[in-house]
């Protein structure tokens, strides 16, 4: 005996809410003959005779009765599966994790999840922060859908793939000397009192090469473990700093300006998933909005100048 399909189902709900076969016809916006095969393939599916017939109208044998209790309630399931489906499918409803080091979990990162929650406000999001030596730790124990690391993992169990190239910006006060220059390089930052990232930080070893390169003496009077602490330091007059751009995403009436160098000084940050999982949708619209932002951001490092006033 085969079995019952879905439309041959739904073509029996409309006859019970209906009442004919005609009238189902309209409401499912198909043929009268087509409905009456569905009815009869439903019919011999289930083995008995779901309707009595006679003047036009089709009655309900006490077993249609009992089974539209059930097909009912399936139909409306299926409805809501549907429904579910277009959500998740419009980025409307789900949840998502993601662990990202600190330069980019500070600000930019919440950025982008905001900005997805006030599309969606019910989307679920956990964002995570670690430094970038603890990320891998973090994605193998499944604490996160996917992490934004300085270094690749190592794991066999975790997939690393290049994300962006985040490029490091110079800071200053914005009455500094340089403040009025769109471009720096090195070499005029010789002998400036510097406020350093730590020396465990994954960018203190690249600027300090890059000022070895230029030929300029790099003079560090102070050592900071974040960019933001960077940032305010300056903003007090302790002197300059090289920070990554993303540090630019919550400059707001700092009294700073940032500055792109000459001679780019850059870090390369990596995707870190699961192996062999394929990323959801939501995840892929939170990397897209990051990404986007990211670009953005290292597109006008002036852009978020925090009332500086002007020097030209």
């Amino acid at each position: 005996m085969a079995q019952p399909n879905i439309r041959q189902l739904t073509a029996f709900n409309a006859i019970m809410k209906a009442g004919s076969v005609t009238e189902a016809a309209e409401r499912l916006f198909v043929s009268q003959p087509a409905v009456t095969k569905l009815l009869k393939g439903f019919e011999e599916a289930c083995g008995f005779s779901l309707f009595e017939r006679g003047q036009g109208r089709l009655k309900p044998t006490a077993e249609a009765r009992q089974l539209f209790a059930e097909t009912d309630k399936l139909e409306a399931g299926l409805m809501r599966i549907s429904r579910i489906a277009e959500s998740i499918r419009n980025l409307e409803r789900g949840e998502v994790s993601a662990v990202t080091f600190p330069g980019l979990g500070m600000h930019l990162a919440p950025q982008a999840a905001a900005a997805l929650l006030m599309r969606s406000p019910e989307l679920r999001l956990q964002l995570f922060t670690r430094t970038s030596r603890s990320i891998e730790d973090s994605m193998v124990t499944g604490k996160a859908d996917f992490g934004i690391s300085l270094l690749p993992a190592t794991s066999p169990s975790l997939k690393s793939a290049k994300f962006e190239e985040i490029e490091l910006f110079l800071v200053v006060p914005a009455t500094h000397r340089l403040a009025a220059r769109d471009v720096v390089a090195v070499e005029d930052l010789a002998g400036e009192r510097l406020v350093a990232l730590g020396r465990e930080d994954l960018s203190y070893p690249i600027i300090e090469a890059a000022f070895h390169r230029a030929g300029a003496v790099m003079n560090p009077v102070a050592e900071v473990q974040m960019a933001d602490a960077a940032c305010a330091m300056v903003a007090a007059g302790a002197g300059i700093s090289i920070v990554p751009s993303l540090a630019s995403a919550g400059a707001q009436g700092g009294g700073v300006v940032f500055r792109r160098l000459s001679r780019p000084i850059v870090m390369t940050s990596w995707l870190i998933t699961p192996r062999g999982e394929a990323m959801s949708l939501l995840s892929e619209a939170l990397l897209g909005e990051i990404r986007t932002r990211i670009r953005r951001l290292q597109e006008r490092p002036g852009a978020s100048d925090a009332q500086a006033p002007s020097r030209r």
